[in-house]
């Protein structure tokens, strides 16, 4: 990705447009299955408890994994790395974050077409809020990634 002829107010437009795709692309799925199986829909927590728990721990690792992987990943940003690394750094970190929320949210889609059981979507709105919940921004840029004054200053012009 050559950041270098973009301004930084690109990149986050361009961040946020992955981000609806990649969220996009979970709900149009769900309604894909929602919409094939609506006749033969149930919900329950009694059957398929294999299912059931194999979709809780899924998510619930997803989750897990997105934060530390996050985290760890905006922490190798170097203090001293220009402005055009650091925002290649933070797209990296948060396209992993949202592919590790994104991927729970698939399986128990996958699962809802499986069993017929509405139960997993549950699980997926929770993680579609969740995906809501990180939407890339300049102020959260901002705040994650260490930025020196020149920078903080040049972003707040756009």
């Amino acid at each position: 990705m050559n950041i270098t002829n973009q301004q930084p107010k690109d990149f986050i437009k361009s961040m946020q447009i992955i981000h609806i795709a990649l969220m996009a692309s979970v709900v149009l799925f769900g309604l894909y299955v929602v919409y094939n199986a609506k006749d033969v829909l149930y919900f329950s927590t009694e059957g398929d408890k294999m299912f059931l728990y194999l979709a809780i721990l899924i998510s619930f690792s997803g989750n897990l994994a997105s934060k530390f992987l996050y985290k760890k990943m905006i922490k190798q940003i170097p203090d001293k790395a220009d402005l055009n690394e650091k925002v290649v750094k933070f797209s990296s970190a948060h396209i992993f974050r949202l592919a590790m929320l994104e991927f729970p949210a698939f399986m128990c889609v996958f699962f809802a077409m499986q069993t017929n059981n509405s139960f997993y979507f549950i699980l997926v709105g929770i993680l579609v809020f969740m995906m809501i919940a990180i939407y890339p921004t300049k102020s959260k840029f901002e705040n994650d990634v260490p930025l020196t004054s020149k920078e903080k200053s040049f972003l707040e012009k756009l």
